[in-house]
């Protein structure tokens, strides 16, 4: 039996509890508070066996006309089978409402029957996914040498040919916001694609969650910014969180480069995994093979479910979905 309590207490506390459960950087307290920008409210809630913390969900939500709708990205954490209806009252209870939906996206794969038992749970598959369910994962142990040999043959010479261009590879520990948006605007409309991040999130990211972010920056050699790769670290792994090229980053190979420098330091500050954050084969091959030529394997996460307090506010959330998406 476990209870399930809203947590309130320091935010180093909160990450310390997230830390101790394997690829939760979207469940730290500062990713809730950089969410905040695009209106949504972290709710920290945890549940309890005895003195230890067994699972917890940084839950965004979004109110109005009475009815709450949630959203928990890369989690909850802990075991899929703390997700019964004893957390579907909590929910209830803290959010003051009997009207709520609620969407999860676990980015761990199945610990065994976990998915049917979030069947069983009243839990279900969304009509219309946010994400394709897939991820790669980055195994970081091992030289330089050995990983290198992990790696395909078209990424090892890719990468060996940013070497003759003279880049200018660094952590960028004090990053120029106004730089970064301007390379975001420039990879945007060279490949027709919506915003990606806003000026306000890409602020609040490198605000809120400076102390677990790693960023690398690529310049030629006048100085001028190419590409720029940045990790969210939680625990022992790594997550990738921003990444970005502009028009001439290809001709130089410099997005091989940057991401190689970026493992290099997780790599020495002995973290045991990177994840790549999401692939989609079908719809973005190119950056499909690209991280797959690092050497990661290819991981189905458990991933998104949905459940809410009737079939109407579920068919409504996936409308919206659908509707975002085209």
């Amino acid at each position: 039996m476990v209870n399930w309590e809203k947590f309130q207490g320091p935010s180093f506390v909160w990450d310390d509890y997230v830390s101790g459960f394997p690829g939760g950087f979207y469940q730290t307290y500062g990713w809730g508070e950089v969410r905040r920008v695009a209106g949504w409210l972290p709710m920290r809630i945890l549940a309890r066996r005895g003195a230890k913390v067994v699972a917890l969900a940084n839950i965004l939500v979004k109110q109005k006309f009475g009815v709450a709708v949630c959203w928990i990205p890369g989690g909850p954490l802990g075991d899929a089978e703390l997700l019964n209806s004893e957390f579907r009252k909590a929910l209830r209870f803290l959010l003051g409402t009997s009207f709520f939906y609620c969407r999860i996206n676990i980015l761990r794969s199945d610990n065994g029957n976990e998915a049917s038992f979030l069947y069983d749970a009243g839990w279900r598959r969304p009509q219309t996914a946010m994400t394709s369910g897939l991820t790669m994962i980055y195994p970081l142990m091992g030289n330089e040498g050995e990983r290198l040999g992990r790696a395909s043959v078209n990424w090892r010479h890719n990468l060996k040919r940013s070497k003759r261009h003279d880049l200018v590879i660094e952590h960028w520990k004090n990053p120029d916001i106004d730089a970064i948006i301007a390379l975001y605007r420039e990879m945007e409309s060279l490949k027709s694609i919506p915003i990606q991040l806003s000026s306000e999130e890409l602020k609040a990211i490198l605000e809120h969650c400076e102390k677990q972010v790693i960023l690398y920056r690529c310049q030629d050699v006048d100085g001028r910014l190419l590409a720029i790769r940045a990790a969210g670290v939680c625990g022992l792994s790594a997550m990738d969180l921003l990444a970005v090229a502009g028009k001439d980053a290809r001709k130089v190979y410099a997005s091989y480069a940057t991401l190689w420098a970026l493992l290099d330091h997780c790599n020495m500050l002995g973290l045991y995994e990177y994840d790549l954050s999401g692939v989609d084969p079908a719809g973005n091959k190119g950056v499909f093979d690209f991280k797959l030529g690092t050497g990661a394997s290819v991981t189905r996460c458990l991933g998104e479910w949905e459940m809410s307090s009737f079939f109407g506010l579920r068919y409504a959330f996936n409308w919206l979905v659908r509707r975002k998406a085209q």
